[in-house]
C-alpha cells in the first residue's frame, strides 16, 4: 500500500512525542519497577534456606507482591494502554481537520488505518518489552537467578501473547475511532452521523 511507511513514520513520532504517552510511559514503568522490587525481595525472603525451586525467576513474573504480579498488572492495565493510543486515532485528524488534507494525498484510506494501528502495535511492543526487560533486569540484580532456556523462551511467549493482548484493543478503539463522529468521549463508540 502506497504511503503506509510515511503514515507509520508520522504516527510512532506522534506517540514518542505526546505528553499523554510520556505520563503514561513513565506511570507504568514506575509501577512496574515497583512491583518488582517488592516482588524480588519477597522471593528473596521466602527462598532463604531452601533448594531453589524449578523456574523460579518466572516467579518474578507471576507471583504476587504487595500489590500483584507483573502479569496481572498487564492483563489489567493492556486494555487501557490500547484504549489510550487508539481511542482518538482519527478523531483527532478530524477535529483537526487534517483528515481531508490526508485523504486528498495519493494515500489509500486503508494506509492511514493500517499506519495508525502498526506504529500503535508498535510502541506497545516497545512499552511491553521495556517493562519485560526491566523487570528482569531487576530480578537478576535482586534474585541473582539467571534465567535458562526454557524460562527466557516462556518470556517471549508471553510477551508476544500480551502483545497481540494489547493490540486487539489498540484496534477496537481504532474501530471505534472510525465510527466515532467525534471525539466527545473515549468510550462513545457508536455510529453518530
Amino acid at each position: 500500500m502506497y504511503g503506509l511507511a510515511a503514515i507509520y513514520r508520522k504516527e510512532l513520532e506522534d506517540h514518542f512525542s505526546n505528553v499523554r504517552f510520556t505520563l503514561l510511559l513513565t506511570v507504568i514503568l514506575m509501577i512496574s519497577l515497583i512491583m518488582a522490587f517488592m516482588t524480588g525481595a519477597g522471593l528473596r525472603k521466602e527462598l532463604e534456606g531452601f533448594t531453589k525451586p524449578a523456574l523460579v525467576f518466572l516467579m518474578l513474573f507471576t507471583s504476587t507482591g504487595t500489590l500483584f504480579s507483573l502479569v496481572q498488572f498487564v492483563a489489567f492495565f493492556g486494555p487501557l494502554i490500547g484504549l489510550v493510543l487508539g481511542f482518538d486515532a482519527i478523531n483527532r485528524e478530524r477535529a483537526q481537520r487534517t483528515l481531508a488534507k490526508l485523504v486528498a494525498q495519493p494515500i489509500h484510506r486503508d494506509a492511514i488505518i493500517n499506519g495508525k494501528f502498526l506504529a500503535g502495535i508498535t510502541t506497545v511492543a516497545l512499552l511491553l518489552a521495556a517493562i519485560t526487560l526491566m523487570t528482569a533486569g531487576l530480578g537478576l540484580w535482586v534474585l541473582g537467578v539467571v534465567p535458562g532456556g526454557e524460562e527466557v523462551g516462556r518470556l517471549a511467549a508471553w510477551l508476544v501473547l500480551s502483545v497481540f493482548y494489547v493490540g486487539f484493543w489498540l484496534g477496537l478503539a481504532i474501530f471505534c475511532s472510525v465510527v466515532a463522529a467525534g471525539s466527545r468521549s473515549p468510550a462513545s463508540c457508536s455510529m453518530v452521523n
